[in-house]
């Protein structure tokens, strides 16, 4: 595979409520990481205060009640997540709850790009269909 052919890029945005994360998600993330279907690029947490205030969480200080040691992505910083984007979550996060930022690579699909790439074949659209869209569409399909 060629080094500089990537999957696509995403993120995640997840608001924890009070500040309580259970970390069933990060061992599912790790599962996904090991298994060679993403990589994680970002990973950042924010706290927003009862004032409003916004600060960010070092993973080391995150209480959860998972086996993960969230740690292993301490240092994770590609640089596509920058103040903007976490100011933008942290405004969507009600005060007194905690924000978690996941920037990922989805690697299953660097060998279809690599691929592609070989071929001499370009990529002439990509896009993401958001769940509410695909709800809609299957509730028209669906019989009455």
């Amino acid at each position: 595979m060629a080094d500089n052919i990537l999957g696509p890029i995403d993120y995640l945005a997840v608001e924890f409520p009070g500040g309580q994360i259970t970390g069933e998600g990060f061992a599912l993330v790790m599962d996904l990481v090991t298994s060679g279907t993403v990589r994680v690029l970002d990973l950042e947490f924010v706290l927003k205060a009862e004032d409003g205030t916004v600060s960010k969480v070092a993973l080391s200080d995150l209480e959860h009640a998972g086996d993960v040691d969230v740690t292993v992505w301490d240092g994770a910083a590609s640089g596509l997540l920058d103040a903007d984007d976490i100011a933008e979550v942290a405004a969507a996060v009600e005060p007194g709850s905690l924000a978690g930022i996941l920037v990922y690579e989805n690697t299953w699909a660097v060998q279809v790009m690599t691929a592609l790439d070989q071929s001499r074949a370009r990529l002439i659209g990509w896009d993401r269909i958001g769940a509410d869209v695909l709800m809609a569409a299957l509730d028209e399909t669906s019989p009455a």
